[in-house]
């Protein structure tokens, strides 16, 4: 097939859908019309004029609705002439999707400066057809293509779509033809006006531009996509550039030339126009134009504290202020006193630091990197507040300014739960760091005490303590908000959690576990320590010191200038009431030919206190508060059940059980002395160790035999006793002869101690049988039954029962084993019952797979059991 015919074929598709789709319009309801598509109409215009006649007479298409439909869809539609970039001329949808989601990624890797103003010209083009709808200035001037719209009105209303021919004229019917190439748009209007309003009497002519005529043009060099385009007569260099898809990028954005006729018309630095705005060298192109894209020239990369941080390229004689220039200049937080440039000289890479504000003329080179740097963020001129104040922050620091110029009302200016009788100022030298802390009475200083209200520095810090170190304290108090509260239980939860996946070891008890406020000692002074640490590293000083004793909040302070033992008695927290006044310590350690010594250095705290005397306290002392001899000399214990005066005692040190029970007034008539039960706090803490002991050991013995004996038969039973083990509650009974203490045995008598409890249960004249029997149950007391009698009475023993490991917990909690052999030695080992006593029938540790520790287990069970059961009797 020749290329002629080709064409022809192409044209009759083209047409033969046009119209097709024109005779759907006409034909269709006026609600239902379909108009070509902007495509369509394209495709047609590209045929010549005679051809695109000679078929519409064929196929009775009206050309000229064909061409206002063109214009109602231009009207309508502005095509899109780019899209982003991909990077692939075709792909699916589905891979299109894959790679953005690799550029989003890449993009989010690469931190890296990109050059300035690439990406605002990076687009591809999606059609080369020119904008048609953009507004017409009156400049613009009158070439052959160009469609001119005349509407006639007055005595008739007459309508003329007119092309300039190549002649550069129009024909107006009634008037004649009109040359109007080269006219500008305002000239041809005025011509138009003229003409019909002087030869056509009684008319007027409105006149506006139609379909202007396309030009072809060049973007060669350094384009995304260079070559021939075909465009609007309006367009200029840069949207000649958007068409093409933008630059390289090598690409010059400074020196983009329009070539015309093999001459240079205009060099447009863009910058010019993305920097500043000025579009006056974006000129307007003609046909057989050439915009050229040199590659770019040096390029110098800037970051840090600028407005746009980016590589720039720079001319011929620009600085190093022309570039902070482009980048939009610094921040208000740059230090341009001392900007970092890194390049290449003379062959080595080099740093240089320049005073942007002295040598803004320094000439950069090509792949310099310049960075401003960020000035500090400590305030030269500002006091920071911080602890329990009602507005932390940095204070304008003004001369002469003091505490009490600061904190001025208690109400207004601190937190409820403010420390009013200790504060510290932290003080550091502005050129050598060193820091310098001073402590004041807050409630003098706020009245104006020259001792306490000192003189501010700049950069000093100022620190108000709370009065509570933990938040359950301050809770307790009052001071904290419900919010508070839940923030806390929320905490304290946490922290509860993570203590009990710790080993068992490790584990703290609930009552160890403490929250700490973030405005108490403990969490402030943990950083002021810190830095006094650090510095005592340095000098070796060690400025600290630690106070021991009967205060509040022992622990280690940070020595302080204005330092004295009063001073460091308030710092923690004040004395407690059981502070000895008239005799306080310092243990301090003495460098003596390089040996340590300790020496102990004596004084009243009392006399301390009110200044009397001058006690020297230095770095790494030790001051010891003394407890009151004898304080608090009693304890809390408790009687219960049968005694005449049952409740809580104070008893006094020494003072021992007998002499308790006769200040209760002795024992009632109903009082079951042998079966007293007496619990003492750290045999509960011994039996709490003992029984988690047992439950990790018979953890370890069930794993031993699993792995070596074919596994536990028996698990689900064993799993049972590893729960009742680890919910049991510890007792603490302490086995005592009630009777025989208070008959007068001095003995068998027991000094009390704090938190001692003794339980006295009414009469009791019965026989408890528990364990492997058929009926564990409760008999009345027969002194003519033996051992034998009550498991006979109770159905007899399980087969799993160990009849040769039977035994018998008295009423006072003593075991004694029960012996079942027969024999000429066997009266010996007869046990005769008492009134409270319970017969334990222990199970065969045979049927539970030989596991030793199981009888061990469920004998301290089952004297728990019976324990708890005396207590609940009351």
């Amino acid at each position: 097939m020749s290329f002629k015919p080709f064409v022809r074929h192409v044209a009759w598709i083209v047409l033969a859908t046009c119209a097709s789709a024109v005779t759907l319009s006409i034909a269709a309801p006026a609600h239902a019309q379909q108009e070509l598509t902007q495509q369509q109409i394209e495709q047609f215009k590209r045929l010549p004029r005679a051809q695109q006649e000679a078929l519409a007479r064929q196929y009775g298409i009206d050309l000229s609705m064909l061409e206002r439909q063109g214009a109602s869809t231009r009207a309508t539609e502005d095509p899109e002439t780019t899209r982003p970039r991909d990077g692939r001329e075709s792909m699916d949808e589905r891979e299109r999707e894959l790679h953005r989601e690799d550029e989003k990624r890449r993009a989010e890797k690469d931190k890296e400066l990109k050059p300035f103003g690439y990406s605002i010209f990076a687009g591809q083009p999606t059609t080369f057809a020119p904008v048609t709808n953009a507004p017409v200035p009156g400049n613009y001037r009158i070439g052959a293509g160009d469609t001119v719209m005349v509407q006639m009105f007055g005595q008739e209303s007459i309508s003329h779509t007119l092309i300039v021919d190549r002649e550069g004229r129009i024909t107006i019917p009634r008037l004649g033809p009109l040359t109007v190439a080269g006219l500008s748009y305002d000239e041809l209007k005025a011509l138009i006006r003229n003409e019909v309003s002087t030869r056509m009497i009684g008319m007027q002519a409105a006149v506006s531009m139609g379909e202007l005529r396309s030009m072809q043009i060049f973007v060669l060099g350094e384009a995304h996509q260079p070559g021939a385009y075909t465009v609007g007569s309006l367009t200029t260099i840069s949207q000649a550039l958007l068409a093409s898809g933008g630059v390289s990028d090598i690409a010059s954005l400074r020196n983009v030339q329009l070539k015309r006729a093999g001459e240079t018309i205009v060099e447009f630095d863009l910058y010019d126009l993305l920097i500043k705005g000025d579009a006056s060298k974006d000129r307007i192109l003609q046909p057989g134009d050439a915009v050229f894209i040199p590659s770019r020239g040096p390029l110098v990369a800037i970051d840090g504290e600028v407005v746009r941080p980016a590589l720039y390229e720079l001319k011929a004689g620009e600085t190093l202020a022309d570039a902070v220039r482009f980048a939009g200049g610094n921040t208000a937080s740059a230090h341009m006193a001392s900007l970092r440039i890194q390049g290449v000289r003379d062959g080595v890479r080099r740093v240089t630091t320049v005073d942007a504000q002295r040598q803004g003329s320094y000439a950069l080179r090509d792949g310099d990197q310049v960075y401003v740097p960020r000035i500090a963020e400590v305030f030269d001129n500002a006091i920071l507040v911080s602890g329990a104040v009602s507005r932390q922050g940095a204070i304008e620091w003004r001369n002469g300014i003091r505490v009490n110029d600061i904190l001025r009302s208690p109400t207004q200016d601190l937190l409820p739960d403010a420390d009013l009788n200790y504060g510290l100022i932290v003080r550091e030298h502005p050129e050598t760091f060193e820091l310098k802390l001073y402590q004041f009475d807050l409630a003098s200083a706020m009245r104006g005490d020259a001792a306490h209200n000192l003189v501010l520095q700049p950069r000093d810090e100022l620190i108000v303590f709370a009065r509570f170190q933990s938040s359950a304290d301050r809770i307790q108090a009052g001071f904290a908000s419900e919010e508070y509260k839940t923030e806390y239980e929320k905490a304290r939860e946490l922290l509860e959690l993570e203590n009990s996946l710790l080993p068992e070891r490790e584990q703290v008890g609930k009552d160890e576990l403490v929250i700490y406020h973030k405005n108490s000692r403990q969490m402030i002074l943990e950083r002021v320590l810190a830095r006094v640490r650090t510095q005592g590293q340095v000098d070796g000083t060690g400025r600290t010191v630690r106070v021991n004793g009967e205060v509040r909040f022992p622990g280690e302070y940070p020595m302080v200038e204005n330092a004295s033992v009063a001073g460091y008695v308030a710092a923690a927290g004040g004395l407690r009431d059981s502070a000895h006044l008239a005799r306080a310590e310092i243990t301090r350690t003495v460098m003596e030919d390089g040996m340590a010594n300790t020496d102990y250095v004596s004084f009243s705290l009392y006399d301390a206190l009110l200044g009397n005397v001058n006690i020297q306290v230095g770095a790494r002392d030790q001051i010891n508060v003394f407890r009151i001899p004898e304080w608090q000399n009693t304890v809390d214990v408790v009687l219960e059940g049968e005694v005449r005066f049952p409740g809580t005692y104070a008893v006094r040190r020494g003072e021992t059980l007998r002499d308790l029970i006769e200040r209760a007034g002795g024992l009632t008539d109903y009082a079951f002395v042998e079966g007293a039960v007496f619990t003492r706090e750290e045999i509960r803490e011994q039996e709490r160790q003992r029984l988690q002991a047992l439950t990790r050991e018979l953890r370890q013995e069930m794993a031993s035999i699993s792995l070596t004996e074919g596994g536990v038969t028996n698990y689900s039973e064993m799993n049972q006793l590893l729960t009742d083990l680890v919910s049991t509650e510890a007792i603490g009974r302490l086995v005592v002869n009630l009777g025989d203490i208070i008959g007068g045995l001095g003995e068998r008598d027991i000094e009390l101690r704090d938190g001692d409890r003794l339980v006295i249960p009414g009469q009791r004249r019965t026989i408890s049988i528990i364990g492997e029997v058929q009926m564990p149950s409760t008999y009345r007391y027969d002194e003519g039954l033996s051992v034998r009698d009550y498991i006979e009475r109770s159905g007899g023993a399980k087969r799993r029962a160990d009849d040769k490991r039977i035994f018998v917990v008295r009423a006072d909690g003593s075991v004694e084993p029960y012996s079942n052999r027969r024999g000429w030695f066997s009266s010996n080992n007869r046990v005769t019952l008492q009134p409270g006593d319970t017969i334990v029938v222990p199970l065969n540790t045979s049927y539970k797979d030989n596991i030793q520790l199981w009888a061990t287990s469920t004998q301290i069970l089952y004297q728990m059991a019976v324990a708890v059961a005396a207590i609940n009797s009351i």
